[in-house]
């Protein structure tokens, strides 16, 4: 097995059945500005609709397969990962956010106790409390939109039966929030469940004004905690070493 050249890489769990991708999906070679060693899970999100012990014990195979190849920290690519954020933080000694669920506690610190976080997930009827419950989140503030109406978001990532478009992505991504806004007016943050629709975050708050988390804020997040700013004096190898590789 060969070991990867940096000690400060992130590695991202993804499954190897997943809807067309573009750049900005964390699943997309090219997305990020630093390297990403990605850890292919063989099924698919439905194997996380219910979970079982077949798909945990995959997903901890491929993150401990992830550690051995050098990685220092990991991201799982899928929102329903969130069902086993506790066993593959235990399976590894890398720090590990399973999914962009995660991150849900956070956000709902970052806006105080009288604001609401929409979530936009890939189907309303397939994240249930179970994989919330494995976020740690309050789901009381929560409001939750799913795609499955969208019909561009239907055919590309549930039915994996066309390629992405961006505009009409965009297009679904907006609609959805638009709704889920129609529901409940004091949002003060977004979080994206599933992975196909981070490259639309930007789009989001340009549009809406309201913050966005999603698994790319995720790995980004990793990547920083193991690579911090350094603000040696120049001429160190810790200057160097980051002005090679940052």
């Amino acid at each position: 097995m060969q070991k990867l050249r940096s000690d400060r890489v992130i590695g991202v769990l993804l499954f190897d059945s997943a809807g067309d991708r573009i750049v900005g999906d964390p699943g997309m070679p090219g997305t990020f500005p630093f390297p990403v060693c990605y850890g292919v899970v063989p099924g698919s999100y439905r194997d996380l609709i219910q979970g079982s012990r077949g798909a945990c014990d995959r997903l901890c195979a491929a993150a401990r397969e992830l550690e051995a190849r050098g990685v220092s920290a990991i991201a799982g690519d899928c929102g329903l990962m969130a069902l086993y954020q506790k066993q593959l933080a235990k399976s590894v000694r890398v720090p590990v956010i399973a999914s962009s669920l995660v991150l849900l506690p956070l956000a709902e610190r970052l806006v105080g106790e009288h604001r609401k976080i929409g979530v936009l997930t890939g189907h309303s009827a397939l994240l249930n409390e179970r994989h919330l419950a494995g976020a740690g989140v309050d789901i009381s503030r929560l409001v939750i939109q799913g795609m499955e109406d969208e019909p561009h978001f239907s055919q590309v990532v549930i039915e994996g039966k066309a390629r992405q478009s961006y505009l009409l992505m965009r297009r679904d991504v907006l609609r959805a929030a638009d709704k889920l806004l129609s529901r409940e007016e004091n949002i003060g943050a977004i979080l994206l469940e599933c992975s196909n629709l981070a490259a639309y975050g930007a789009e989001l708050t340009r549009t809406l004004g309201i913050p966005v988390l999603d698994c790319g804020l995720a790995v980004r997040l990793l990547f920083r905690m193991v690579n911090p700013a350094c603000y040696c004096p120049e001429g160190t190898p810790g200057r160097a070493y980051e002005a090679e590789n940052l």
